[in-house]
């Protein structure tokens, strides 16, 4: 049987430009501050951007951009989060807060379809969307549900992290998902692994966010993220990748 809610998720995303899915098969390589990092530059640049955080279990993007857990507002949906005046946030944290949400394979499933078929985003220019890590349902149901889906991958220098990285890259070959743009996090001037990673899968490197321990202050506040050299190096990583 078809779920009826498949057929809702294309019309709740037909009025946005771009859809990109940061992701990475490792864990604490920093996605969410990427995605976070992106929205804000996105939205200082003057486009009309949407998070969408799909970690479900640990779902973050509202403590780095400063959002309130709360019930959100309903009109024929549910309305995301308005972080600033372009920019609007929505995930599995807006409702649980602290709270932990403990799902199984098919419930991750259902909780993301549900997500992307009540959420009314209007017309955006960019959805950035901030997966969990690992190669798993979040992906899989993404790249079935959003035909139009970009991902950038992201990475740090570590060996540990690009052995890992190197199989989300094949699997979204597989899926035929394409790669905006690899970048490498929190690098202190030794990206050249994620580089030659991105080269041989003939991905576009798009460059390197440095290691900045004064972000952490910054966290909270969208404006504050804007004002960091982590902000000024995505600017120039979007830039590369094209958007």
């Amino acid at each position: 049987m078809i779920d009826p809610r498949s057929s809702v998720v294309a019309a709740r995303l037909a009025g946005i430009g771009r859809i990109a899915a940061f992701c990475s098969a490792k864990g604490g390589v920093g996605k969410t501050l990427c995605t976070a990092l992106a929205g804000v530059v996105l939205s200082s640049r003057g486009k009309n951007v949407g998070i969408l955080d799909l970690d479900l279990q640990g779902s973050t993007a509202h403590l780095f951009l400063g959002v309130r857990p709360r019930m959100p507002g309903e009109d024929k949906g549910i309305l995301p989060l308005a972080v600033t005046e372009r920019l609007v946030l929505m995930g599995a944290g807006v409702f649980a807060g602290n709270r932990a949400l403990a799902l199984r394979g098919h419930e991750v499933s259902d909780a993301i379809l549900e997500l992307l078929a009540v959420t009314r985003w209007g017309r955006l220019d960019a959805l950035l969307i901030d997966l969990p890590p690992g190669i798993g349902e979040e992906v899989m149901d993404l790249a079935r549900l959003v035909p139009r889906l970009e991902a950038f991958v992201i990475s740090t220098p570590s060996a540990a992290s690009t052995a890992v990285v190197e199989r989300l890259l094949a699997f979204l070959s597989d899926l035929k998902v394409p790669v905006t743009g690899v970048i490498a996090n929190m690098a202190r001037g030794d990206a050249a692994p994620v580089r030659a990673l991105a080269s041989r899968f003939a991905a576009r490197y798009a460059g390197e966010v440095p290691w900045e321990p004064s972000v952490e202050g910054a966290l909270g506040s969208a404006e504050r993220l804007g004002r960091t050299a982590a902000a000024a190096a995505m600017a120039a990583a979007l830039k590369e990748a094209g958007w």
